[in-house]
Formats: C-alpha cells, structure tokens, sequence
C-alpha cells in the first residue's frame, strides 16, 4: 500500500514558530555519529543505514547543514531527528521534503518530533522551497495529528487516498472536510 503524502503551502500558510523544549538541543548530525543515529533509527524500528548510504546516497538528498539533531542536553542523548531534503517526485521539483521524522520512544511527550519537523520546515524554505511535502503512515496517528496541526494538508494523489483520510478522521474525531485535502491535480508554488 502506498504512503500517505501530505503538503505544506508556506505562500499561504506561515510557517510555525520553532520551540525546543527545555532540557534539549537544536544541531545537525555529522558522519561520525551514523552509530548513535542508527540508535535512534531503529529504537523507532527505521532501518539502520550504513556508512556508505549516508555519505554516497543521502548526503546527496539532503540539504547542507539539514540532517537535524534534538538531543538531550544533560546527557547528548539522541532525541529526534528529521532531514531537509530535496524533492522526491521528479515531477515536482519546486517541492522540499521533510524526511525521515523519528523521536526515540523513551523521549516522547516533550513535542520533539514537531519541534524537529519545524526545523525542517524553516530550512526548507530558507532554501527557497515554498511548498513541501512528506510521506506517513494510516498508523502513525499522533504524527498525523501533529502535521496536521502545524498546517500540512493531506494530499488526495491516489484513488484510495479519500478513504483512507477519511478513517483517519474519524480515528482523530475531525472533520474530513476540515482536513483541507488537496485533490490529486493541484499544483504548487514554484521555488524562489
């Protein structure tokens, strides 16, 4: 089953205020802690990455200096995580992408994951995107609830996409029509 795709509009909607929870720490990941990341990856049951993958392949994707990093100031824990990336539907190359959004499960309920998402977000559009997209999951629902709290809206790309939004509604007790979703031919606003 394909993933759900939402998108992020920053020409009309403005971009949330970034927030680090007290205790933590806003930075980016360097190639020498792929071990402590794939810690956090798979503490959040993401596949671990090799060396290779991240300096040949997605060093490639994401954008420089947006690979970030929460983590724990009193101990250098890794927290969350989440990357600036370039797009991934080649059709569409005015849209950034925010990837790979994970906060470690013993470290939730400090909003990191949104803070992190944020961060993204703020860099994407510092780099001249103006609309945004991510992939998700039917089960992520407090992710879900997150996104579309910061203002992202699912986008309908797929036939079987309405009804599958359509449940998450109800899991989250919306509206479906409050979702704002995006039909599958809407366009997006170029790169600045």
């Amino acid at each position: 089953m394909a993933q759900l795709k939402m998108i992020f509009n920053a020409e009309n909607t403005p971009l949330p205020e970034l927030k680090i929870a007290e205790g933590f720490r806003l930075r980016t990941i360097q190639d020498e802690e792929l071990e402590r990341y794939n810690q956090l990856r798979t503490s959040v049951e993401f596949p671990a990455w090799e060396k290779a993958y991240l300096t040949e392949v997605y060093r490639k994707k994401v954008l420089p200096d947006a690979l970030f990093l929460i983590e724990e100031t009193r101990t250098g824990r890794f927290a969350a995580s989440a990357g600036a990336e370039t797009t991934d539907m080649p059709e569409h190359p005015e849209v950034g992408v925010l990837g790979w959004v994970m906060t470690h499960p013993e470290m939730r309920g400090h909003s990191l994951g949104k803070a992190v998402s944020v961060a993204v977000m703020h860099r994407l559009y510092q780099d001249g995107y103006r609309a945004f997209s991510l992939l998700t999951d039917d089960f992520r629902v407090a992710a879900l609830k997150t996104y579309l709290s910061l203002g992202w809206k699912p986008w309908l790309y797929l036939d079987d996409m309405e009804d599958r939004w359509r449940a998450i509604a109800d899991v989250l007790k919306m509206d479906f029509d409050s979702l704002g979703c995006l039909p599958a031919d809407c366009t997006f606003p170029g790169k600045k």
